[in-house]
């Protein structure tokens, strides 16, 4: 398609650079990721020949080349040019400049996708120290801050933030818009897992309702919606709006997105709570593919393999639930902090299945420690609590 465009003098591969530039961006404009890359790919390809790598509309180009990658499954390639991208822009085009904060901001998104939310934590705090709200860049920068913040298991400053984020968002934008409800469903993630269900239900209802179209916004919404009638006991409720934002995601999501996991995931909860174990397992479908998956979402390795152990805990096969829960363990140690709730739930799960083997001093040692740190982290009324405490207290 683009080959007619090459070609030429300086001027004129500049220009043409400019049209791929424009191409590319109204390729993203519609989520036509393939065709985006392309044009980016090539305008930033003629910038550099002509003007050099570190020249400033050379990185503009770069910038907005490395920003198509993570739609087609490359993240890799992604953090390599943005990290690039951040060392060279601040030199270049300041500490401040638009191109140097958008950098650092997509740097931090993938980082704390591939479990990095430290480093992804100051490449936002160097935007918001210069930058402050209403300001675009310091409104995208404070939004991943409070992903980070979930991340990080600091669940109720993020949920509390959140609320604030989006009367700025509001302010700029109107309550509708959907970077204000972004915010809104940034918050109910944080709400389910502080174990305020019946909140986060009613405020994911609120959202649903401000926004018609089925995307990822409704995707995001809807699997906090699943989690939260997961938490309440509601698991035929959960299982349906499941299989009803899974039938929805092909037509909205791209190769290496979250949603897919997470929301299988929130199916196999609502299977196992209804008692449907072995089609809870059945859920991941290519179970091998599904873990592999998950697997490159470092954040999500541990959840799987938790969601994995409490089902096999249900259906008695206890040997590979231990497994199961030790991996989940292993993994949460290894990508998430100990005050995580995915950290917390994998080694709570693995006091349940020593308890269930009859171990009962290994078991009592495990929820012991579990107990407190849900306690410590989470208040003594969290649902999780409360539950590993009468499990605990049952060992006698």
């Amino acid at each position: 398609m683009f080959a007619g465009l090459l070609g030429g003098g300086k001027k004129r591969d500049l220009q043409r650079a400019d049209e791929l530039r424009l191409a590319g961006i109204r390729f993203a404009a519609d989520e036509s990721w393939e065709q985006a890359e392309q044009a980016c790919r090539q305008a930033a390809e003629l910038r550099t020949a002509r003007l050099g790598a570190e020249a400033p509309l050379t990185l503009q180009a770069r910038g907005e080349w490395a920003q198509t990658l993570p739609r087609l499954g490359r993240r890799d390639e992604a953090v390599a040019e943005f990290r690039d991208l951040v060392r060279h822009c601040p030199a270049v085009m300041g500490e401040d400049q638009a191109i140097t904060c958008e950098a650092r901001i997509c740097l931090a998104n993938l980082l704390l996708e591939q479990g990095s939310p430290e480093e992804a934590l100051s490449l936002l705090l160097a935007v918001l120290g210069r930058r402050a709200a209403p300001d675009k860049f310091a409104l995208k920068a404070w939004d991943t801050k409070l992903r980070v913040w979930s991340a990080l298991g600091r669940h109720r400053e993020a949920a509390d933030e959140a609320l604030e984020l989006r009367a700025q968002y509001a302010r700029v934008h109107g309550d509708d818009h959907i970077l204000t409800l972004r915010a809104g469903a940034n918050r109910v993630q944080n709400l389910v897992h502080l174990g305020e269900y019946e909140q986060a239900e009613c405020e994911c209802d609120e959202l649903i309702e401000l926004h018609e179209g089925k995307d990822l916004f409704w995707q995001a919404v809807t699997n906090a919606r699943v989690l939260a009638l997961n938490g309440l006991g509601r698991h035929e409720r959960a299982e349906a709006t499941a299989r009803a934002a899974l039938e929805q995601l092909p037509k909205v999501s791209w190769p290496g997105s979250d949603m897919r996991v997470t929301l299988t995931l929130g199916l196999a909860r609502s299977l196992s709570g209804s008692g449907r174990g072995e089609e809870a397992l059945a859920a991941a479908e290519a179970r091998a593919e599904f873990q592999r998956e998950a697997d490159r979402r470092v954040a999500l390795a541990a959840p799987v393999a938790t969601v994995t152990a409490q089902v096999l805990l249900g259906l008695g096969r206890l040997a590979e639930a231990e497994a199961e829960a030790r991996q989940a363990a292993d993994l949460a140690e290894a990508h998430l902090t100990p005050r995580h709730h995915a950290t917390l739930e994998a080694e709570t799960t693995l006091g349940s299945v020593l308890a269930a083997q009859g171990r009962s001093a290994e078991a009592a040692e495990q929820l012991t420690r579990c107990a407190a740190a849900w306690r410590e982290y989470f208040g003594p009324r969290h649902p999780r609590t409360v539950a590993a405490e009468a499990e605990l207290a049952a060992l006698g």
